[in-house]
């Protein structure tokens, strides 16, 4: 009897420290390599928040689309001391896009719809780069360092990253115009 117990506890500690071993992550495979992802910028609006730095946001297009947001301080000669950035990556698809409005029904877009895509967003701190400035405001936005520190949703395991932007016509929402790159 007594070997049985013994048994019947080995049997248990097996069993438990499978268990364990199913439910850790895999380290089996190769890491994944980084990918760099570029993005297009467009549609500028500028202001100053309460802390005194110049906000920022621009419509992000290409690998990441959404709406990127840059909080900057900078000192009179336009050297960037400091910052903090996110990239909402968040976008509207068709549901059909192939539906032709039908002028018949109360609302013709009825059968066209959309959907809205929410991939997560990506934030960090801006450790330098420059401006330049027209009129009190930020025109230029020249190699603004960025680094990645936090991810959510389908980002949520990024690992931290890397990345530049520059923008141009900042303060003019109709001809703005940028790019950006992440590394993750």
């Amino acid at each position: 009897m007594k070997h049985v117990k013994i048994c019947a506890r080995r049997c248990a500690l097996l069993v438990a420290a499978a268990a364990l071993m199913l439910a850790m992550p895999s380290n089996s495979g190769a890491q994944q390599s980084p990918a760099t992802y570029n993005i297009n910028l467009a549609l500028a609006d500028e202001h100053v928040d309460d802390h005194g730095r110049t906000v920022i946001t621009m419509m992000a297009s290409g690998d990441l689309r959404g709406v990127l947001t840059l909080a900057i301080s900078s000192v009179p000669d336009g050297t960037v001391t400091d910052g903090e950035w996110s990239l909402n990556v968040s976008y509207t698809v068709p549901l059909n896009p192939d539906a032709q409005p039908d002028f018949s029904l109360p609302d013709p877009d009825a059968a066209i719809g959309e959907q809205l895509i929410q991939r997560g967003v990506l934030s960090g701190t801006v450790t330098g780069g420059s401006i330049t400035q027209a009129d009190g405001q930020v025109a230029w936005l020249i190699g603004l360092r960025l680094s990645l520190t936090n991810g959510t949703v389908e980002f949520a395991d990024v690992p931290n990253g890397f990345g530049t932007a520059d923008g141009s016509n900042v303060n003019d929402r109709t001809n703005s115009a940028g790019s950006m790159t992440l590394t993750f």
